[in-house]
């Protein structure tokens, strides 16, 4: 890792056996950065990065990507936006070129702007057609009072509607530079040559900073929240969630351990992009409770690792004629029992056993391995992955179960959604 004196810090990953190069560029800057107003403007702007810079113009940069034979893609999240590109490795400098010219230079055509408009719009009402999204954004807005977390990286549909070029540019100005940025390069290339490179394709990129607001603090709560939502679905569904600790706290490795007990195999250890969700499975508490006994056709447990305190939550969709109110209860009888008694060491110890096989396959792959380094980083450093890591096999019963203590004692926000004409 070096850092160039523009302040863009550059990661390379040499896998001298890898046919191709798999190229990411990290910018630390997401929803969290919005303000109301202008939310979804980092995802917005995510997709008109695509549109236009001074070398490539509008469709060039998919076209170019794909002429060699490679493929592209980008994502926004709440604390960072990224955008992905592999191709063979004898093409490495196209994806260099393409990031160096639009890290500062996306010209952002408002022709094109308004044609993303509704894209994005499309997006957002084709997610609203969905339950589970439906639960989250509500979970969010009423779990949070004033800070960013609260609302969907998608953004709401009148600030969509209503936000003009001059705002998004404003945002590009003041999140796109290079001291908000990690280069990160994998794959089958000579580290002393793509050094060089990317020192002649980015060294001259001024970094201009811009004042980044001071994100507002989220009071404590104070006492339970509860929304009911109606719609289309086939199925109830509940989700219950609790304030809980960032990645950069002492008690983030607590909180991975927890979610794997309660919900199953969690996704930081394991290969794929869904961080911080848990798949099912047979051994955890959720579902050996809910669907074993045939109150739930499926469960689950999040904990997002995340810059800011997030949120530790538990899902469930009820079986054909279980009555929700079943579900919550058997869900609040569970949650009682581990504040209680906390875990047993059996189940602590499976879910060690989880993370050890799950972390010996992460770094497979040219692409996963570019991944997770700056995805990392976007949450604080390449050390925390393996500091997280040594923490899970390291920590006591004690201190597990002294963090579900008082993430359970504090007050919960709970979303239900029942369909239509039940």
């Amino acid at each position: 890792m070096f850092t160039l004196p523009n302040g863009l810090e550059v990661i390379l990953a040499p896998i001298p056996d890898s046919p191709i190069v798999s190229s990411w560029m990290w910018y630390r800057t997401g929803s969290v950065h919005e303000h109301p107003g202008i939310t979804g403007a980092a995802h917005w702007l995510e997709h008109m990065l695509f549109k236009g810079s001074r070398r490539f113009g509008v469709g060039e940069v998919d076209r170019t990507i794909v002429g060699v034979g490679g493929n592209l893609n980008a994502f926004t999240d709440l604390d960072f936006t990224a955008y992905i590109s592999v191709v063979p490795k004898d093409a490495v400098d196209l994806p260099l070129t393409i990031e160096a010219d639009r890290i500062t230079g996306a010209t952002i055509p408002v022709e094109e702007l308004d044609k993303e408009r509704n894209v994005v719009l499309s997006e957002r009402e084709m997610n609203e057609n969905t339950p589970e999204f439906r639960i989250e954004e509500e979970l969010y807005s009423l779990a949070y009072r004033v800070h960013p977390y609260r609302w969907n990286t998608l953004g709401y549909a009148a600030d969509i509607r209503g936000m003009d070029r001059t705002k998004l540019v404003e945002f590009y100005q003041t999140y796109y530079r290079p001291s908000r940025a990690t280069l990160v390069v994998a794959g089958g290339f000579d580290p002393t040559a793509i050094r060089h490179r990317i020192e002649t394709l980015f060294s001259p990129i001024e970094d201009t900073p811009s004042p980044v607001p001071v994100l507002p603090e989220e009071p404590p709560q104070s006492a339970d929240r509860v929304a009911t939502l109606h719609g289309p679905g086939s199925s109830s569904l509940v989700r219950i969630a609790w304030h809980a600790p960032p990645v950069g706290h002492t008690d983030a490795a607590s909180a991975l351990l927890l979610s794997a007990v309660l919900g199953g195999e969690t996704e930081l250890f394991t290969p794929g992009y869904t961080w911080g969700q848990s798949r099912e499975h047979p051994s955890s508490l959720l579902y050996r409770t809910l669907v074993d006994t045939d109150l739930a056709i499926s469960t689950g447990c999040e904990w997002q690792p995340s810059i800011y305190p997030g949120l530790f939550s538990l899902r469930a969709r009820a079986a054909e004629d279980v009555p929700l109110e079943r579900l919550e209860s058997e869900m609040t009888n569970l949650v009682e029992k581990v504040r209680k008694n906390g875990v047993a060491a059996s189940e602590l110890e499976s879910a060690r056993q989880r993370f050890r096989v799950n972390a010996g396959t992460v770094w497979s792959g040219t692409t996963l391995s570019a991944f997770r380094l700056g995805y990392f980083r976007s949450l604080g450093s390449i050390a925390l992955e393996q500091d997280l890591f040594q923490r899970t096999q390291s920590l006591r019963i004690q201190e597990v179960n002294a963090f579900a203590r008082g993430l359970f004692d504090s007050p919960r926000t709970m979303v239900r959604f029942v369909p239509d004409g039940t």
